[in-house]
């Protein structure tokens, strides 16, 4: 598996993972806080995303989508991909790293479905209601499996597995999850923007400025960023700042006027007008109810 993807995590996270001989591999977390992929990377095996809870941006060779609770995502070998916070605190996710040694079938029945599954790369399955129903029954099964730990398992991972798998294949063409229109448009610069943001959030950061450092208008920005987003520019970067500045009141001693120049605010008055707009209380309030495990939030 080529790897070598870091992550930009403030998040409180819950993990779990079974490993099989054959590399197969079963992984399953739960973050409370901001997470994401600090770089793309890619594996020589196949790898299957379900979302549970929360969403994420997902960016898949040269596309991104917005990935919410209830979709599968089927990444074929060696294509690079990555997923990247949304505004949503919490995601919670299981995926499986598979490749065709999963089930030895003397007939290359397993073989077969996975060529007819990513026959045309990757791809994004946005299933309805009842369809998510099954697909999640499936995975709690799997995470029921994993943490019992009865006589024979393994097997009924795999085969759990193997069932969403040929479910995903049944249903793929009619729940294939296209990229939105706008997305299609401008993911690619919004998305790099998107990771500017979230790595430069503590500079001094303007639409303009950054317009002109990616070499695009202020006007198509602004309404691009809107369109794949749902947040404008300034709402944003507001959110990603106040996020980070919540984890320094809780984790960290630091004054709050410390807290507003690290975050990328000018003034601590205009901080704490933001602080408050966005979290309902002022940052000393914050600080307060989290420290005392009473916080509003």
């Amino acid at each position: 598996m080529e790897s070598g993807a870091r992550e930009m995590d403030s998040a409180e996270i819950e993990a779990e993972q079974l490993l099989f001989q054959d590399r197969t591999i079963v992984d399953y977390s739960r973050r409370a806080g901001a997470y994401t992929m600090q770089d793309h990377h890619f594996h020589d095996m196949y790898e299957i995303y379900f979302l549970l809870t929360g969403s994420r941006y997902y960016f898949i060779q040269d596309n991104t989508y917005y990935i919410r609770a209830g979709d599968l995502v089927l990444i074929d070998k060696h294509q690079i991909h990555r997923t990247l916070e949304t505004l949503e605190n919490t995601h919670e996710r299981i995926l499986f790293y598979i490749d065709e040694t999963m089930i030895q079938d003397a007939d290359g029945s397993w073989s077969q479905v996975l060529r007819e599954l990513f026959a045309k790369g990757s791809v994004v399955l946005a299933f309805d209601e009842a369809q998510q129903h099954y697909v999640r029954s499936l995975a709690e099964r799997i995470l029921a499996e994993m943490r019992q730990r009865a006589p024979g398992y393994r097997l009924v991972v795999k085969t759990l597995i193997a069932e969403i798998l040929i479910f995903a294949l049944r249903n793929k063409e009619q729940q294939r999850k296209m990229a939105e229109d706008s997305l299609k448009l401008a993911n690619k610069r919004i998305f790099e923007i998107l990771d500017y943001i979230n790595k430069e959030f503590a500079g001094p950061l303007t639409l303009s400025g950054v317009a002109q450092q990616f070499y695009i208008s202020k006007f198509y920005l602004s309404h691009a960023f809107k369109d794949v987003t749902g947040f404008t520019f300034v709402e944003y970067l507001n959110n990603v700042r106040i996020r980070e500045a919540q984890r320094l009141l809780t984790k960290t001693s630091l004054p709050v006027s410390r807290i507003a120049e690290k975050t990328g605010f000018e003034s601590v008055t205009h901080f704490g007008r933001v602080f408050k707009k966005i979290s309902d209380v002022s940052p000393l309030q914050y600080r307060k109810q989290e420290r005392s495990g009473q916080s509003l939030l």
